[in-house]
């Protein structure tokens, strides 16, 4: 007896529901009771990075509420260079996020952005009124420009910001480099080399920098983990849950990481910019 291909796929559907396979409900009622994480896509929003970190935060064993703040105009070019905007969506988010620490106190709260939207996630920071915190913030791929003052945002994060960093993506190295940084400050990322202070920092600037940015490198490591060094490698399912979800939850994350970063700190001391020239006006 043949089945019909329509009866295959049901029962393929059902086989999938009852084994346990049916997609994980990342916003159910639940998991706001134990925190909330805001993932924003990096501009264009079409590469489906969001939906790879959700799940791979998921596997890591975070069960917090896992939301998707759109804030894309679906177009690369101008979620890049549209500041104006993108610093209005960032107020938005804001009022979010204080809005959660409200009805839910005392719960964590973490950012994650991607490329563009570390952008969003940095200005959402900033933008949190006196004396609100989010307990931790994820930069990937960054394309602030590599001198951009952090303090604001490290100011209203109570753990870390980590930015996880690649001298091999060619997208920063060559993409930002014609369209300019989502911050309209420069052409040479922080996703690419680092984030280093501003000129003149003070030293409660400098201090901040110290004690709440940690930066991370690429190395070659990370490819068993599906990270090739590339824009959106951070971005993967297996490296998210292995790397990423662990800073979230407040375990020690490997080691690997931060050695990583090691291996490339002379590349960045040859290559992050000085704040001169038309770039940082």
């Amino acid at each position: 007896m043949r089945l019909a291909p329509g009866f295959i796929v049901l029962g393929l559907a059902a086989a999938a529901v009852g084994s346990g396979c049916a997609p994980a409900n990342f916003t159910a009622p639940e998991r706001y009771e134990r925190g909330l994480v805001v993932v924003m896509s990096g501009a264009g929003d079409m590469m489906g990075e969001v939906n790879s970190i959700r799940d791979g935060l998921d596997a890591g064993g975070v069960k917090h509420a896992l939301e998707t703040f759109r804030w894309s105009h679906g177009e690369v070019f101008t979620d890049q260079t549209g500041i104006e905007r993108n610093r209005r969506m960032a107020e938005r988010l804001a009022r979010r996020v204080e809005a959660y620490e409200q009805q839910y106190p005392g719960r964590p709260v973490h950012l994650i952005g991607v490329s563009a939207g570390t952008g969003i996630a940095t200005w959402t920071l900033e933008a949190l009124a006196p004396g609100v915190k989010v307990t931790g913030a994820v930069l990937i791929s960054s394309s602030l420009q590599a001198r951009y003052d952090l303090s604001g945002a490290l100011a209203h994060v109570e753990r870390n910001l980590y930015s996880f960093f690649s001298p091999m993506d060619v997208i920063l190295s060559a993409g930002v480099t014609l369209t300019g940084t989502v911050d309209r400050g420069g052409n040479v990322a922080g996703g690419l080399f680092g984030f280093g202070p501003p000129e003149g920092a003070s030293e409660s600037t400098q201090r901040l920098y110290k004690d709440k940015l940690a930066q991370i490198g690429w190395g070659p490591g990370d490819v068993l983990l599906g990270h090739v060094g590339d824009h959106l490698g951070a971005t993967r399912s297996g490296f998210v849950r292995e790397r990423i979800a662990p800073l979230l939850l407040g375990t020690k994350p490997d080691d690997k990481a931060a050695k990583n970063a090691k291996a490339t700190r002379a590349a960045k001391a040859r290559a992050l910019p000085k704040r001169t020239g038309e770039d940082y006006r």
